[in-house]
């Protein structure tokens, strides 16, 4: 029989929820606002952003200096930024008010899933190397979210738009970009030798560490439009 969870283990699960709570009404908020109020936030959240991965970097040049791949992880993620904002205003503007609420949707509930998930069932970690707390429990947790919140908003997206079954295979692509952008973020910090990429966020960290994940949907659709046109 295997032990009970510590009370430890659930400790971050509170200020997670409400950092999860805040990110979504001001998200809300500023879509709900219209494109512009929406371009506002993403630029702002963008200029926070390319100063922690400055701040990111002064730590790392003062604790030693830049080691073999740190400037090329650090000139990635500045491309993942750069990409994914445009990518959140470019979805905003063309994609409509319920694409834009169904993208940030999908990373919050990825997220959440995932983290319930891998929590409960813990087992073999994803990439250890990368993220020691993600496990594959998790990641197929935060999948089987995605796709069954697709299923449901697939009837309140734009009228002729994709079938629900390509619709529900995406998502689960969306959900691994966002978590992708997650570990990514982590890897990141893990060679600057920092756990918050600032603490802006009393409590939570840093903008980077909110929104690396919507971060990353974005940019896959710059990547995918450009495709795709």
């Amino acid at each position: 029989m295997s032990a009970a969870p510590k009370p430890g283990k659930w400790r971050d699960l509170a200020p997670r929820l409400l950092s999860a709570i805040a990110m979504v009404a001001v998200g809300l908020g500023a879509v709900l606002s219209g494109h512009l109020a929406f371009t506002v936030l993403v630029v702002a959240v963008g200029l926070v952003g390319l100063w922690e991965l400055w701040r990111m970097a002064r730590v790392k040049q003062a604790a030693g200096g830049f080691g073999p791949g740190d400037q090329p992880m650090l000139a990635l993620y500045l491309v993942v930024l750069l990409l994914g904002c445009l990518g959140l205003i470019s979805l905003s503007a063309e994609g409509g008010l319920a694409l834009l609420l169904y993208a940030i949707g999908l990373v919050v509930v990825t997220d959440s899933l995932g983290y319930l998930v891998g929590k409960t069932l813990g087992g073999p970690k994803f990439w250890p190397r990368i993220s020691p707390n993600k496990t594959w429990s998790g990641i197929l947790g935060g999948w089987i979210g995605a796709m069954i919140f697709a299923y449901f908003t697939h009837p309140y997206m734009p009228e002729g738009f994709v079938r629900l079954w390509f619709f529900v295979t995406s998502a689960m692509v969306l959900s691994f970009a966002s978590q992708l952008g997650d570990m990514l973020e982590s890897a990141l910090k893990r060679r600057m030798g920092v756990k918050d990429s600032s603490h802006i966020i009393p409590g939570h960290g840093g903008v980077l560490d909110r929104f690396d994940a919507l971060l990353a949907v974005g940019a896959l659709y710059v990547i995918l439009a450009t495709i795709f046109g």
